[in-house]
């Protein structure tokens, strides 16, 4: 292979991860610099950028992960041997962005969802915050195992959904597993499918 072509894949491989802006909220924190690392090594191993509508992620090991105002992850799973939850979790905020984005199908696919779970729990660990946020998180969710079905086998995203059933959002991650083919539906007619 000649140099400019080699020249070119290292830079096609690298140019992802220094598109994004990263911050560390403690940028001495071994825990933050380790969950940066990790998060550049899989966006530079995955192509993650169809799943990534914000440009800046915050890394705070006191935070709970949330998408708004900055995307921000905490350090809980910011070792490899849980790099499958790091992606997840990653994943998981991008898509709270495409959602807002998406306001008017996210509301459609909203309106579907209650006439299919006409009750939703509210607040942790079965639900969300509020009713209106347990129906987004089911979008959110599906969308979430379906990005994830681009990266990674089947038994991992098991494993990462089991957790997450057992972890928060447990009454929505398991109507994601139970409600596939309902989901997808909602999904399609509300138009919120992003094209592969």
């Amino acid at each position: 292979m000649n140099f400019l072509l080699k020249s070119i894949l290292i830079f096609m491989l690298v140019m992802p991860v220094y598109a994004m802006q990263f911050s560390l909220q403690h940028p001495n924190d071994s825990k933050e610099q380790q969950t940066l690392v990790l998060l550049k090594v899989l966006r530079a191993s995955h192509d993650l950028g169809k799943w990534e509508f914000t440009d800046k992620v915050h890394i705070d090991k006191t935070a709970i992960p949330h998408s708004h105002p900055i995307l921000t992850l905490h350090t809980r799973h910011g070792q490899k041997s849980q790099k499958d939850m790091l992606l997840s979790t990653y994943l998981h905020e991008q898509i709270h962005w495409f959602a807002d984005e998406n306001i008017e199908k996210t509301n459609v696919a909203i309106a579907m969802l209650k006439q299919a779970f006409p009750k939703v729990p509210v607040g942790y660990p079965e639900g969300a915050k509020d009713e209106e946020s347990s129906y987004l998180h089911l979008i959110v969710c599906y969308l979430e195992q379906q990005a994830l079905r681009e990266y990674l086998s089947e038994t991992r995203i098991r494993a990462v959904f089991k957790f997450w059933q057992n972890d928060h959002y447990t009454w929505v991650y398991k109507q994601v597993e139970l409600h596939q083919d309902l989901l997808s539906q909602i999904m399609a007619e509300s138009g919120l499918y992003l094209a592969k």
